[in-house]
């Protein structure tokens, strides 16, 4: 009779939770900003991840995830989380006036599949989320580098490209405790693309 009661108590629980999953609600943020905002690849899954900062009292209303799933991907689906990542839900935001920001969450991602992905995009950009500075330094680095390169029309480029492109994505997913190598990588890269000549014997300046 105990484990009869005891399955039909488990059973109600778990329907109670599965409809409290399901449920849509809306969260109602004044001010807020974005931080440690990060763009990276996890495999052939395109990311995107901030954190989402109320103004006035400096409290995470929670993070923000964008992820493609496979590289041919159009449109990704927003996602809500918090730091322990215990679940995963649909979201969608908008801003009403005076920049209030509602953030309306809807069912939690199931597929075992997909929410494997997106735990690994919160992990990569967890262990990223330091250095926003030199980080930030690096990207527009490496932004200045392409347009140079891009004005270069009678220099292979592409190897070039791909190099400046490949850092760049490093920067944003590197772990805190390597993104030096990514820094050091960028320094030697300039080293050579200021030495290099183009075919016409001009020098690449910065």
């Amino acid at each position: 009779m105990a484990t009869l009661f005891q399955n039909r108590l488990w059973r109600n629980k778990s329907e109670l939770c599965y409809c409290l999953s399901m449920a849509s609600y809306t969260i109602v943020s004044p001010s807020v900003r974005m931080a440690d905002e990060r763009n990276f690849h996890v495999a052939e899954n395109r990311a995107w991840v901030s954190r989402i900062i109320e103004e006035g009292t400096g409290r995470t209303v929670g993070i923000e995830l964008k992820v493609w799933f496979g590289p041919f991907a159009d449109s990704p689906p927003g996602y809500f989380t918090g730091d322990d990542g215990g679940s995963f839900r649909h979201a969608t935001q908008t801003f009403g006036t005076n920049g209030i920001l509602y953030i309306e969450l809807n069912e939690t991602e199931v597929n075992e599949g997909r929410v494997a992905t997106l735990r690994q995009v919160l992990a990569t950009w967890q262990a990223a989320s330091g250095h926003s500075e030199r980080r930030l330094v690096v990207r527009n680095t490496c932004k200045g580098l392409t347009e140079l390169l891009k004005s270069l029309s009678q220099t292979p480029i592409l190897p070039r490209l791909q190099d400046v492109g490949r850092i760049q994505e490093q920067s944003q997913s590197a772990p805190d405790d390597t993104l030096h190598i990514v820094e050091e990588e960028l320094a030697a890269l300039e080293r050579r693309l200021l030495a290099a000549e183009a075919q016409d014997g001009e020098k690449i300046h910065r």
